[in-house]
C-alpha cells in the first residue's frame, strides 16, 4: 500500500491558477472595448471622449463602479449585458457623487465641531473638574485601549519623526490633560467613546442614544474625507444597517411629518442611506448658527438640483432616483430652502 501523501501542486500551477483572477492593466481604448463588451452605449459621450476622461480625468474603478445600480439581461444573446446604460451617465454619476461628498464633508466636519463644543458646555454644566473627568475616563478604558491611546498622545507629542505638526505642541504642554485640551488632541472615534462614557457618567439616557448618531457620523466622516464613492452604494443589494434606526433620527422625522412608512425603513437599511440621514439630522440640531445651516442647506440643495440633471439617464425602473427622492425629503425637513435665502 503506497502511504505517500498526494503530491502538492507545483509553483507554476498554482502561479497559473492565480493567474485566473489576476487583471492586467488596459490603455483607454482597451478600457472602451472592454465596457463596449458590457453593453455600455456610448451616445451621449463619444468613444475618443470617454478614452480622454479615462486617461485624464478619473480611473476606470471609480468609474465604472455605478454600473451596478443598472440592470442587465438576465436571459438572451445579451445576458450579463447592460440594459439602458451610457458611458454619459457613469461620467454624471461620478460628478454628482463629487459634489455630494464636498457637501456631506462640510457638515460632518461642522457636525464634529459643534459636537465638541456641546460636550465642553455639558462638562461644564455638569460642575466637572476638567483634569478630573479625563483621568477618569482613562481609568475606565481596558489596559490595552488605555496603552494605545497613550503611546498615542506619546508619539504624537514627542521631538522625534511622530511629532504630530498640527497639535504635538498642544499635547506635550501637558503631563495631565484637561478635558479642553483632551477635546483637541483625540480623533472623532475616541470623542464618540468619550461621549458615551459622559452620557454614563451622567446617566442620560438622551446622550446614550445621541452617540449612536454621533458613530454614523464618524464612518461617514471617515469616508468622505478619504474621498470613497458614495452613489455606488444605493441599491437594496448594498450593505444594510443591522441596526435599528436611532431613536432621535426616528423622533425627529415624525415630528417634522416624514412618517414611518414601509418604504422609510427600507431606505433607512441601506447603510450608507443611514449615514447621510444621521449626518443631516445632528446638523440641523446641533449646529447652532444661522450661517452653518445655511452652507450645508444650499450645499446639499445643489446635490438634489445636481440629481436631478442626471436623472434621465438613471435606470429606467426608478430604483436609483427613489434613493434620491428619500435624501431630497430629508434635507427638505432638516435643511429646509429657507436656509438657502440670506437673511
Amino acid at each position: 500500500m503506497d502511504n505517500t501523501p498526494p503530491a502538492n501542486k507545483t509553483e507554476d500551477a498554482a502561479v497559473n491558477e492565480a493567474d485566473t483572477t489576476r487583471k492586467p492593466f488596459l490603455t483607454p481604448d482597451q478600457l472602451v472595448d472592454h465596457l463596449k463588451s458590457k453593453g455600455i452605449t456610448f451616445n451621449g459621450y463619444c468613444e475618443e471622449s470617454a478614452k480622454g476622461y479615462l486617461s485624464d480625468c478619473n480611473n476606470y474603478l471609480r468609474t465604472a463602479s455605478y454600473r451596478k445600480l443598472f440592470p442587465v439581461h438576465a436571459e438572451g444573446a445579451s445576458v450579463g449585458q447592460y440594459i439602458g446604460l451610457d458611458f454619459l451617465a457613469l461620467v454624471k454619476l461620478s460628478s454628482v457623487d463629487r459634489k455630494l461628498r464636498a457637501a456631506l464633508r462640510e457638515i460632518v466636519i461642522d457636525v464634529e465641531h459643534f459636537a465638541r463644543v456641546s460636550l465642553l458646555n455639558r462638562a461644564v454644566a455638569e460642575g466637572e473638574d476638567g483634569y478630573k473627568l479625563v483621568k477618569e475616563y482613562f481609568a475606565h478604558l481596558r489596559e490595552c485601549d488605555r496603552r494605545r491611546v497613550e503611546e498615542d498622545l506619546a508619539r504624537r507629542g514627542s521631538e522625534d519623526r511622530g511629532h504630530d505638526e498640527y497639535t504635538g505642541d498642544l499635547i506635550a504642554h501637558y503631563d495631565e490633560y484637561p478635558l479642553w485640551v483632551f477635546l483637541e488632541a483625540i480623533e472623532f472615534g475616541r470623542f464618540c467613546d468619550l461621549y458615551l462614557f459622559c452620557a454614563n457618567r451622567w446617566r442620560d439616557s438622551e446622550m446614550q442614544n445621541y452617540h449612536y448618531v454621533l458613530k454614523s457620523v464618524k464612518s461617514l466622516r471617515n469616508a468622505v474625507c478619504h474621498n470613497n464613492c458614495i452613489i455606488n452604494g444605493f441599491s437594496r443589494n448594498s450593505e444594510k444597517t443591522g441596526y435599528r434606526t436611532p431613536a432621535p433620527i426616528s423622533s425627529s422625522m415624525n415630528e417634522l411629518g416624514f412618517k414611518k412608512t414601509k418604504s422609510r425603513r427600507a431606505k433607512l437599511k441601506n447603510l450608507r442611506v443611514a449615514q447621510i440621514a444621521a449626518a443631516l439630522y445632528v446638523s440641523h440640531d446641533i449646529c447652532p448658527t444661522e450661517s452653518a445651516r445655511r452652507r450645508h442647506a444650499e450645499a446639499m440643495h445643489g446635490v438634489c438640483d445636481a440629481f436631478r440633471d442626471v436623472q434621465a439617464l438613471c435606470p429606467a425602473d426608478g430604483s436609483l432616483t427613489s434613493y434620491f427622492d428619500f435624501i431630497t425629503k430629508l434635507v427638505d425637513i432638516w435643511l429646509p430652502i429657507e436656509y438657502t435665502t440670506p437673511c
